[in-house]
C-alpha cells in the first residue's frame, strides 16, 4: 500500500520543481539555506505532487487506456482517494506559503486555481492544457524568487522552463493519443501527430536556445556554464531528432527530455556556486 501511495505521488517530477524553487530563490538573493526556502520547497513539492493524484482522479477512464499501471486505473487504489489526496496536498501547499510570503501565497493560489480550472472546465481546449501544466511547473522559479520577495529575476528561467515543458507536454499528448480520445480534445487529435510533434520541437528549441543566453548575458559568467550546458544541449537535440524520424518516438523522447531538464537544473546550480 505504501508503495502504491508513492507511485501515485510520482514524486520524481515534483523533485524537479524543489530544484527550480532553490535555483529561482538563490539567483534572487535567498540565502543557501533557510527556514523559508526549506518550506517553499516543501510547499512546491505538496503542490506537485498532489497535482498527480488529483489528475488522475479526473482521468481515471484515459488512463486504463494510456496507463493502466497506475494505481487509480489499475484498481490498487479506489478513484476517489486520488481526489481527497490531491485537495489535501494543495490545501497544505497553500497554508505554508502563507507562512512565508504574500507573494508565495498568490503564486500558490494561482497556481492551484490553474490546475482545478482546467481540470474541471477547459479539458477539452487544445493546448489549454499544455500551457498550463508548462506555466504552472515554470512558476516554481518565480515562486522561488517570492521567497525573498524577487519577482523579476527568476524570470529568465522560469520562460527557459515554459517552453520546455510546453514542448513536452505536447509530445505526451502525442504518445496518449489513443486514450485521448475518450474524453479529451488535445491540439494532436484535432491536428495529427506530425504537426503536434513540430509544434513540440519548435517550443524546446526555443528553449534550447534561451539555455546559452546567460551565458552571454552574463548571468552566468564562468566559461563552466558553457562546458555544462553543451552535453544538456547535446541530449535535448538527440531528443528532438527522434520525433523528426519518427512520431511513434515521442514517449521516449518525453523521458530523454526528462533527464535534460534534470541535467539543466543540476547546470543551473552549479554555475550558482562557480
Amino acid at each position: 500500500m505504501l508503495w502504491d501511495f508513492i507511485r501515485l505521488l510520482r514524486p520524481e517530477i515534483s523533485l524537479l520543481g524543489i530544484l527550480c524553487v532553490y535555483i529561482g530563490a538563490v539567483v534572487s538573493g535567498s540565502d543557501f539555506v533557510s527556514l523559508n526556502l526549506i518550506l517553499a520547497m516543501i510547499a512546491v513539492f505538496l503542490a506537485g505532487a498532489g497535482s498527480m493524484p488529483f489528475n488522475d482522479f479526473f482521468d481515471y477512464e484515459i488512463d486504463k487506456i494510456n496507463h493502466p499501471y497506475r494505481p487509480l486505473a489499475s484498481g490498487v487504489l479506489q478513484p476517489i482517494y486520488g481526489l481527497y489526496i490531491g485537495v489535501g496536498f494543495f490545501i497544505i501547499s497553500i497554508v505554508l506559503s502563507y507562512f512565508i510570503s504574500l507573494y508565495c501565497l498568490v503564486i500558490s493560489l494561482f497556481g492551484v486555481g490553474l490546475i482545478c480550472f482546467y481540470e474541471l472546465f477547459s479539458k477539452q481546449k487544445p493546448l489549454v492544457g499544455n500551457v498550463v501544466v508548462a506555466l504552472t511547473t515554470a512558476l516554481a522559479f518565480t515562486y522561488g524568487g517570492a521567497v525573498v520577495g524577487e519577482l523579476v529575476k527568476p524570470t529568465f528561467f522560469t520562460l527557459i522552463a515554459f517552453f520546455i515543458f510546453f514542448g513536452r507536454e505536447i509530445l505526451m499528448d502525442v504518445r496518449d493519443l489513443e486514450g485521448d480520445k475518450k474524453n479529451r480534445v488535445t491540439f494532436p487529435i484535432m491536428f495529427g501527430k506530425e504537426p503536434a510533434v513540430h509544434l513540440a520541437n519548435v517550443m524546446i528549441s526555443v528553449s534550447l536556445i534561451m539555455l546559452f543566453l546567460p551565458f552571454f548575458w552574463g548571468i552566468f559568467s564562468s566559461i563552466w556554464y558553457l562546458v555544462f550546458a553543451i552535453p544538456v544541449a547535446l541530449i535535448t537535440i538527440y531528443a528532438i531528432s527522434l520525433t523528426l524520424m519518427n512520431v511513434k518516438n515521442a514517449g521516449k523522447t518525453t523521458n530523454i527530455l526528462r533527464f535534460a531538464m534534470l541535467q539543466g537544473l543540476i547546470l543551473f546550480i552549479v554555475a550558482i556556486f562557480l
